[in-house]
């Protein structure tokens, strides 16, 4: 009798903990896949640097417009270059350790199946262009 009871607590702790794991697991997974090369270069040296430093990277359902608010993309300036896309009331959601800026907004861009395009003004400062894919 006893064993059973053994048993049926050990079952209780793997359905626990296997959940857990897994969700570990994709996290890190996801955190390890980088960018293509390209994805958001520019001839512009200060943007590549800024995008490609690490960064922690802590978003619960963070309207998109938004992002250039949070600690994460201070500074960044974005466009939503598609007025039909429901962008604008987009909330995404990335939590993730030490990753540069380039690659959350490409695990950002893959998760929402978003476009996201540098855009230059003369004279100004690059820029992001998010549409909806």
């Amino acid at each position: 009798m006893i064993g059973i009871f053994n048993r049926a607590a050990n079952m209780c702790t793997v359905r626990v903990l296997l959940p857990l794991f897994l969700v570990v697991l994709a996290v890190s997974c996801a955190t390890m896949i980088h960018p293509p090369q390209r994805f958001l270069s520019s001839t512009d040296d200060s943007w590549n640097r800024w995008l490609d430093t690490a960064v922690d990277v802590d978003l619960a359902a963070v309207r998109i417009i938004h992002l250039p608010l949070t600690d994460t993309f201070s500074g960044l300036r974005i466009a939503i270059t598609r007025a039909d896309a429901p962008v604008e009331l987009l909330k995404v959601t990335l939590h993730a350790s030490k990753i540069t800026r380039r690659q959350a907004l490409w695990l950002l861009s893959q998760k929402y199946a978003l476009t996201m395009t540098v855009q230059r003004l003369p004279g100004q400062p690059p820029y992001i262009g998010i549409s909806k894919e």
